[in-house]
């Protein structure tokens, strides 16, 4: 006779593993197998819980789930969860089965940044941007763009469309007309936002573009036995956009059809070649912008093809060769007649100054001229004109004073440093203005203050003594000249000069 022995008890852990599915930013499925042991009775339901990582307290998820399978919601995106399932039975609660540790994490990431960012046509209040998409998608297909703008002296950026946009491009309107703005886009996935892209360079709201006017009639400068070369000016209007070339056509003075001699040329000057020798020919121009092509200039005179060659001379008076007085402020011009064959090329200089920025220079075929207007001590000196042709050169040189006050004192220096005393010394001014220096202006700044006290306002000689000081105090020192057309620029040491009582030291720090 066998007797059977039923332990009746609660049950043992689920069987193993706990596994966790399905993860994503806020939701896993858990899935176990039942207890090896249930405790020789039925398993009635199972208890799920989780805990976060970082904390000590388990949650209560599910205290009656019938199923070996479950869904666990509103997790914490980026947080570590821990998961644990007991069976339990009428005895009981059984044993805990617990999950790996796992992360809150979306199984794709945020796409990468929109590439080739760019406007493509701008008004003066609105322009339309476009862009290609994203190198990659991080496994979630991009469910819209965010498109930012900043004007250019601007710091933040700010959103142009408040939906997302599903197209390549979008309109950005309500701009101010004559700033300028950037562009930036924004890829978004269920992951969320990208990295902005690139922003595009700087536009400018304004209006559409026009042709640009024509170039002035061209002037013929010079030519050869097969060759003519013209020279134009700038036209009046650009159409709103830079000009950035030129069109030569030509003809012989008996026919009606044009030849295209330059289709675009950046220069106002060019040379046609391939002409016959002693035909008469007549050139046009046409200005070039973004926009297309102008109406033509005026044709020029008829013009044979011939050599021509005369060394290039100056054409002025004995007046021209005087020092022209100029008063500050004012402006002033110097003509400069000239001849020559073919026509000279011309040339300003002046030393130290480019006068193509400063002055406003205009040559013709016989004159060339440079205007200078406010007139400061730093346009005085000497204006060199040369001219240069195939048969030689020519210079002229042109004095100009501008009757202004003097330029900042030289090599300012602070010597003979004693507890409570000190020399200032400089030297006359490189630019004395439109007369010689007749006195000086001595300041003095304490290093613990912003403003300069006055020494004195008659110093005539070229160093002053300072005393009165306080020991161990640091002080700076400028000297500024005066003429009789007034006081100058002043100079003044770069570096505190310390009060002590030594021989040796000594501040120079230049003007």
């Amino acid at each position: 006779m066998s007797i059977t022995c039923k332990v009746l008890d609660r049950p043992g852990p689920p069987a193993g593993p706990l596994e966790v599915s399905g993860l994503s930013a806020e939701k896993c499925t858990l899935s176990w197998a039942p207890p090896h042991e249930t405790g020789g009775a039925e398993i009635i339901r199972y208890i799920i819980e989780k805990c976060e990582t970082s904390r000590v307290a388990w949650t209560l998820v599910y205290a009656d789930m019938m199923a070996t399978t479950c869904k666990i919601t509103k997790l914490l995106k980026g947080n570590e969860y821990l998961f644990r399932v007991k069976a339990v039975n009428k005895y009981g609660e059984g044993e805990n089965l617990e999950s790996e540790p796992v992360k809150a994490m979306d199984p794709f990431t945020i796409p990468s940044p929109p590439t080739d960012v760019e406007v493509t046509s701008a008004t003066s209040d609105a322009m339309t941007i476009s862009w290609k998409r994203p190198g990659t998608d991080g496994g979630s297909r991009i469910s819209g763009y965010v498109i930012e703008k900043r004007e250019k002296q601007g710091v933040r950026w700010t959103r142009v469309n408040k939906k997302p946009v599903y197209d390549l491009r979008v309109k950005a309107s309500c701009l101010h007309e004559g700033f300028e703005y950037e562009f930036r886009v924004v890829a978004e996935n269920a992951a969320g936002l990208s990295e902005p892209s690139l922003p595009c360079p700087l536009t400018l709201a304004e209006d559409p573009k026009f042709l640009p006017s024509p170039p002035t009639k061209p002037t013929i400068i010079d030519s050869s036995r097969s060759s003519i070369t013209l020279t134009w000016s700038k036209p009046l209007f650009d159409g709103g956009a830079a000009v950035t070339g030129y069109k030569v056509d030509f003809r012989r003075s008996t026919d009606e059809d044009w030849t295209v001699a330059a289709n675009k040329t950046d220069k106002t000057e060019f040379t046609v070649t391939g002409l016959t020798s002693g035909t008469e020919y007549v050139f046009v121009v046409r200005s070039i912008n973004k926009v297309g092509l102008s109406e033509p200039s005026p044709e020029t005179d008829p013009q044979a093809a011939m050599e021509r060659e005369e060394e290039p001379r100056f054409d002025i008076a004995t007046e021209m060769r005087k020092t022209l007085l100029v008063k500050d402020g004012s402006s002033f011009t110097l003509s400069v007649p000239f001849t020559g064959k073919p026509v000279p090329t011309v040339t300003w200089d002046k030393a130290d100054v480019d006068l193509r920025i400063r002055g406003m220079i205009c040559t013709s075929s016989s004159l060339t001229s440079i205007t200078v207007e406010g007139a400061t001590r730093d346009d005085s000196g000497k204006y060199i004109v040369q001219l240069q042709n195939a048969a030689g050169s020519a210079s002229l040189m042109l004095n100009v004073r501008v009757l202004d006050s003097p330029g900042p004192p030289a090599h300012v220096a602070v010597k003979d440093v004693t507890k409570n005393s000190a020399t200032v010394s400089w030297d006359i001014p490189e630019n004395e203005g439109g007369a010689s220096v007749k006195n000086y202006f001595i300041d003095i700044r304490d290093i613990r203050r912003q403003g300069w006290t006055r020494l004195t306002d008659k110093c005539r000689r070229l160093s002053y003594k300072v005393s009165d000081l306080e020991e161990g105090g640091i002080y700076f020192f400028r000297v500024t000249a005066e003429n009789e057309y007034g006081v100058g620029v002043p100079a003044e040491t770069r570096e505190g000069t310390k009060m002590a009582d030594t021989t040796d030291w000594e501040t120079n720090p230049g003007v």
